[in-house]
C-alpha cells in the first residue's frame, strides 16, 4: 500500500507534539556567510574570526545530534549563515547521516562544487534548499554584495539537477529583487523543481541592521499572486472557498490571550551557532544555553506554555488571513502580547484580494460578462 508522505509526517508531528518529542531540529552551524544580503537576520562575514570563535565544534554538533536523536529527533536541518562555509561541514553532515537522520541543508548555493556534489551523491540529503536572491549579476550585486554569485548559483542548480540530488528553490522577495520574480519562476520551471517565494521578511532582530522589506500591501499582493499562479484560477478558487469556510483558529485562548499552536518548542527546536536552544530561529526568547540536551529541551517546552499572543488577535476578522505567530509578534513589537501592525496590514490587503477574486470568479461562472 502506498503511503502519503505528507499525511504520514503530519501524523508523526501530531504524536510528537502530544508527547513533547523534538521530532525536528535545526542546527545553525555558523553565523558567517559568503554573501552580505541586506535583509538577512544573521550574516557575519566569511572570514570574521570574532564570529568563528563562538561556533560549536564539529564534535559538539555531532554530540548534540546524537542526544537529540535519542530524544526522538528524526528530521534535521543544517543551516547558517552559510553552513557549507565550515571546513568541517562534511564531517558533521556524514556523522548525522550515519545516525539515520533525515538531513536537509539550507544554502545560498555558492559553495556547491564538484566535491559537494560527490558528497551529496554518496550521502543523499532529504533535500537541499537553495535560496535564489535574483536572476542577474546586477541584482546579486545590489542585494547581496557579490556580482559573481548568480553565475555560481545557477551552475550549482544545474549540477544538482544533473546528478539527481533532491532540491528546491527558495526565493526571498525584497524591494531589490521583486522584479526578478518572473525569471526566477522560469528558472525553476526549466529545472523542473519547486520554488517557494517568501514575501514576509522579519525585522533584523538577531543582528544589527536596518529593516529592508516590501510594504505589507505589496507583500500580500505577491503572496496572493503566487498562490493563484501555483494552483491555477479554478483550484485557487476552491482553495479560497474551503479556506474561507473551514479555516479557523485551532489553539486555546483565555482571558490572558491566545496560546501558540505551531510546532516550535513542542515538536521542533533550533540551536544557534553558539549553542543556545530556541523554539524557532526567529524567536529570541525563550532561550537557554545547552549543557545537556534533555535539560534544555525541557526548559524550552516549559517556557513555551507561558507564551500568549494578543487576545485581540483571536477575535479579529482578519485572523484566518494573518501571518501572526509568536515569532512575528516578538520580532515586530518586542513582545508576544502586542499587535504587529505590519502583519495586520498584510492580512487586510490579502483578504481584500481574496474577496475580489472570489467575486470575480463566481461572476464569471454564473455567466456574467467581464468588462
Amino acid at each position: 500500500m502506498e503511503v502519503n508522505y505528507d499525511l504520514y509526517m503530519s501524523r508523526l508531528f501530531s504524536l510528537a507534539e502530544l508527547n513533547k518529542t523534538p521530532l525536528a531540529g535545526t542546527f545553525e552551524l555558523t553565523s558567517r556567510c559568503s554573501l552580505d544580503c541586506k535583509m538577512c537576520y544573521i550574516h557575519k562575514r566569511e572570514n570574521d574570526d570574532s564570529a568563528k570563535k563562538y561556533e560549536l565544534s564539529a564534535a559538539r554538533w555531532i554530540e548534540l545530534a546524537e542526544q537529540a536523536k535519542n530524544k526522538g529527533m528524526l528530521l534535521l536541518l543544517l543551516t547558517g549563515g552559510e553552513p557549507l562555509i565550515r571546513e568541517d561541514f562534511d564531517e558533521i553532515y556524514i556523522a548525522c547521516k550515519n545516525m539515520g537522520l533525515l538531513v536537509s541543508v539550507n544554502t545560498n548555493g555558492m559553495l556547491i562544487d564538484d566535491k559537494k556534489i560527490e558528497l551529496f551523491k554518496k550521502y543523499p540529503p532529504q533535500r537541499i534548499n537553495v535560496t535564489l536572491y535574483g536572476t542577474s549579476a546586477d541584482t546579486y550585486t545590489n542585494l547581496c554584495g557579490n556580482r559573481y554569485a548568480f553565475e555560481k548559483v545557477i551552475t550549482a542548480l544545474k549540477k544538482l539537477k544533473d546528478n539527481n540530488i533532491p532540491f528546491k528553490i527558495n526565493y526571498s522577495i525584497t524591494p531589490l529583487n521583486v522584479n526578478d520574480a518572473e525569471n526566477a519562476y522560469k528558472i525553476a520551471k526549466e529545472l523542473g523543481v519547486p520554488i517557494q517565494p517568501v514575501s514576509y521578511m522579519f525585522p533584523p532582530v538577531r543582528c544589527s541592521g536596518e529593516e529592508f522589506r516590501l510594504p505589507p500591501e505589496k507583500a500580500a499582493e505577491i503572496h496572493f499572486n503566487w498562490q493563484k499562479r501555483h494552483l491555477g484560477n479554478e483550484d485557487f478558487l476552491k482553495y479560497l472557498t474551503d479556506f474561507k469556510e473551514k479555516r479557523s483558529y485551532t489553539g486555546e485562548c483565555d482571558e490572558c490571550g491566545e496560546k501558540i499552536s505551531c510546532r516550535a518548542g513542542i515538536g521542533s527546536f533550533w540551536v544557534t551557532f553558539d549553542g543556545r536552544m530556541l523554539p524557532c530561529g526567529m524567536m529570541t526568547n525563550p532561550q537557554t544555553k545547552i549543557t545537556d540536551f534533555d535539560g534544555a529541551w525541557k526548559e524550552i517546552t516549559d517556557a513555551r506554555e507561558n507564551i500568549k499572543l494578543p487576545l485581540k488577535c483571536s477575535e479579529c476578522e482578519y485572523r484566518k488571513y494573518c501571518d501572526i505567530c509568536a515569532a512575528v509578534s516578538l520580532a515586530e513589537t518586542g513582545s508576544f502580547n502586542n499587535i504587529p501592525e505590519y502583519a495586520c496590514k498584510k492580512a487586510q490587503e490579502y483578504k481584500k484580494l481574496c474577496t475580489d477574486f472570489i467575486e470575480k470568479m463566481n461572476f464569471k461562472f454564473s455567466g456574467g460578462n467581464e468588462k
